[in-house]
């Protein structure tokens, strides 16, 4: 069996990471859509229910598809700061 380059580990635990990363965001929107608390939610991620509200509060899921995205509101799309 040949061995990987150093390049071709890095591409590997790469994808891992993403699908990973993406089966994360499918169980943290499970879990919301059972009604779990953002303090059950971080606990369970290992940080605090502010911070799992941070990262997931826009995080909305298709129980038809299974499909996750994020969608923030409309009314910070466009918005600008005042100069």
């Amino acid at each position: 069996m040949a061995r990987r380059s150093p390049l071709e580990k890095i591409e590997a635990l790469t994808v891992r990471i993403a699908d990973l990363e993406a089966d994360r965001e499918r169980a943290v929107a499970f879990a919301m859509a059972a009604g779990a608390s953002w303090a059950h939610i971080g606990t369970a991620l290992g940080v605090s229910a502010q911070a799992a509200h941070k990262r997931y509060r826009w995080l909305r899921h298709s129980p038809t598809t299974g499909e996750c995205w994020y969608e923030p509101p409309l009314a910070a799309v466009g918005r600008r700061r005042p100069t």
